[in-house]
């Protein structure tokens, strides 16, 4: 990685302007937007099939205050894992903010604060239907990153907070924007969550080497990377079953579609398959939500050019990418 001028701004950084605006991008990229565009395309999936149709009927995304609520708490768990993940994130040369000295910590507990506070606005504003899935959400997001109970640091639990609260709490959330049945929200929502959870074992994969270093024993490190594999292969053909069992032929092709990746890394154990899969299930998951609401892409589209552009300038990567993890 070559760097110039200073430890934080990369090639380029002589230009005042550009020095500006990298580091407003810093206060949204530490966010982590790229790993909301699941949550968001889970919600989004699930106020289409909640409406009964996956084809345009409106272009208006269905009761924004509620995936308002949801991106804060999300956003605001995403900085708290920062801070007590960054020993292995370091490891696994990711989410640079703290380590490059970008941002200190009680600034991320501080905007972590205020993100608390926008969700906690939103959330008395939402539907009734919606705010069992948003506490959900919180509950999740804080038991996931936050001593003692640290779900991502615990075998098999880790993989269902994040099939979970990802395939099941977004999508019913989604869900109840048009239909006040939450048991049927739930049951369609099952092959997203095991699909998630495959896709999810295959992040654990990637940071394997860096988590085990640390002592942080993810699934990944507990069972192994060649069983762990598997087990996601087998979870996503249950995804496929699942979604044949219940007549959710929208989620059918949303597994079904994203199946021979999970089935190619069976063959190909590199870890760049899982980084490829890892994407290509993102990519699918996200262009169904853009069929529903194509409104989506104004936001995911300039999202994903950004970054690319920010990566690079910052940190000499290219992200999304299937080098690196981030």
């Amino acid at each position: 990685m070559r760097l110039l001028c200073s430890p934080l701004l990369p090639v380029g950084c002589h230009i005042p302007h550009l020095r500006v605006f990298l580091k407003i991008c810093d206060f949204i990229f530490v966010l982590r937007p790229l790993i909301l565009i699941p949550a968001w395309s889970f919600y989004l999936i699930g106020a289409a099939q909640g409406r009964g149709t996956l084809w345009v009927t409106d272009y208006r995304f269905p009761t924004p205050i509620s995936l308002l609520s949801l991106t804060a708490i999300l956003a605001s768990a995403y900085l708290l894992n920062q801070i007590f993940d960054r020993e292995s994130d370091e490891r696994n040369e990711k989410c640079f903010y703290l380590s490059r000295g970008i941002f200190h910590a009680r600034t991320l507990v501080i905007y972590a604060l205020v993100f608390f506070v926008i969700a906690s606005l939103a959330f008395k504003r939402a539907a009734d239907v919606q705010r069992a899935p948003l506490v959900a959400a919180l509950l999740l997001s804080l038991l996931y990153s936050l001593p003692p109970a640290r779900l991502c640091a615990r075998p098999f639990f880790d993989i269902a907070a994040n099939a979970i609260g990802y395939g099941a709490v977004a999508y019913v959330l989604g869900f109840g924007a048009y239909q006040s049945t939450p048991l049927r929200a739930i049951v369609s929502s099952a092959p997203y969550v095991l699909l998630v959870a495959s896709t999810f074992l295959h992040t654990t994969i990637l940071d394997a080497a860096g988590d085990k270093a640390v002592g942080k024993i993810s699934t990944t490190v507990f069972i192994g990377e060649r069983a762990s594999v598997n087990l996601a292969a087998t979870l996503h053909v249950l995804a496929v079953v699942c979604a044949l069992a219940t007549g959710n032929y929208a989620a059918l092709a949303v597994t079904g579609l994203s199946l021979p990746v999970t089935l190619r890394t069976i063959v190909k154990r590199q870890r760049e398959a899982s980084a490829v899969l890892v994407q290509v299930i993102t990519l699918v998951v996200t262009a169904a939500a853009i069929v529903s609401w194509p409104t989506y892409a104004i936001i995911v589209v300039p999202l994903i050019i950004l970054s690319r552009f920010y990566y690079r300038r910052r940190f000499g990567i290219t992200y999304p990418g299937v080098r690196k993890s981030v």
